[in-house]
């Protein structure tokens, strides 16, 4: 698997541009733990982790991985295994701050052009961050090895990723947070937003509402109640539920399964109300769920409807 990230670093091309950044500053790609400061002309990707330059010829690739990657993958950058995509012509072994690189570089060929290449491993103390960088043969007096090099040198692990960012990542947008606030997103399909003091919020302390997307689901409008419900079951920190409605629904008129229960929470028997909320398409649904103590039911409920209308596909 390793292997196969190495391979596709070297063979990622690129496309893209935003707006341009001081010369001294290290970025990070949206999403991306792994930043640098880049060449001159080279702008975080949106499509890619990394950079590219406006013309869509040059770009960086960066990923990061755990600490114990680092020797996995020097192991596949020997000049032997390495043959199969680009002629290398420079390695060495290079000091970077608090830690330590390989870097390769060499000439490639594709459709009849002719590119430098570079593949950076370095070892930081908060992880492992692999680079490929691509340039055209004609912009090497821009891109020289030194510049790569120096660009390369001022790799940075940021400790996390800002929950604000990884919102920009997911399949759908949320238009009207009603008040409450992401405490925590996975880029794949999904996010947690929370109304309170704490960041891992516990349901019987303060609302919680989760929004996620999946593929599949049933086609037959008869079968989806019963996917609905058993979706439901897999809420298991709650005891003695009761259900007080389950219903069809047309929002915006797209089909929705509606699910309201009475409950108590399996650790403190504090009284609870949950809500799902599941919204069909064709191939895919998106799950949402709120929950709350019993006795902020009233005032929460109305804000969980909110966030769920003004969630969106994106384009």
């Amino acid at each position: 698997m390793i292997a196969r990230t190495v391979a596709l670093l070297l063979l990622l091309t690129a496309t893209l541009a935003t707006a341009p950044v001081r010369a001294d500053e290290t970025v990070f790609p949206i999403g991306s733990r792994v930043g640098l400061v880049p060449p001159p002309g080279f702008v975080p990707s949106k499509r890619l982790p990394g950079f590219e330059t406006a013309d869509s010829q040059s770009s960086i690739v960066l990923v990061g991985l755990p600490l114990q990657a680092f020797p996995q993958i020097e192991a596949t950058m020997t000049p032997e295994a390495v043959k199969g995509q680009l002629s290398e012509d420079t390695r060495e072994v290079l000091a970077i701050p608090n830690g330590k690189g390989l870097l390769v570089a060499g000439r490639e060929e594709e459709n009849g052009q002719k590119f430098r290449k570079w593949m950076f491993l370095g070892l930081l103390p908060e992880g492992t961050v692999v680079a490929a960088v691509r340039v055209p043969d004609e912009d090497r007096k821009t891109y020289s090895d030194d510049v790569v090099r120096a660009s390369l040198l001022t790799l940075a692990v940021r400790p996390m990723v800002p929950v604000t960012e990884v919102l920009e990542l997911l399949p759908f947008k949320l238009n009207d947070l009603a008040g409450m606030r992401p405490v925590r997103a996975m880029p794949a399909n999904g996010v947690f937003l929370t109304d309170g003091p704490n960041d891992s919020p516990q349901p019987s302390e303060q609302p919680v509402f989760v929004v996620s997307i999946g593929q599949g689901g049933p086609e037959q409008a008869s079968e989806r109640a019963n996917f609905a419900r058993n979706m439901f079951s897999g809420l298991t920190d709650f005891k003695d539920l009761r259900v007080i409605s389950g219903d069809m629904l047309r929002l915006g008129n797209v089909p929705t399964h509606e699910l309201q229960v009475e409950a108590k929470d399996t650790h403190t028997d504090t009284p609870m109300k949950i809500v799902q909320w599941v919204r069909f398409a064709p191939g895919g649904y998106i799950r949402m769920v709120g929950i709350a103590p019993a006795d902020r039911w009233r005032a929460v409920f109305p804000r969980f409807r909110t966030v769920r209308d003004g969630i969106a596909i994106r384009e």
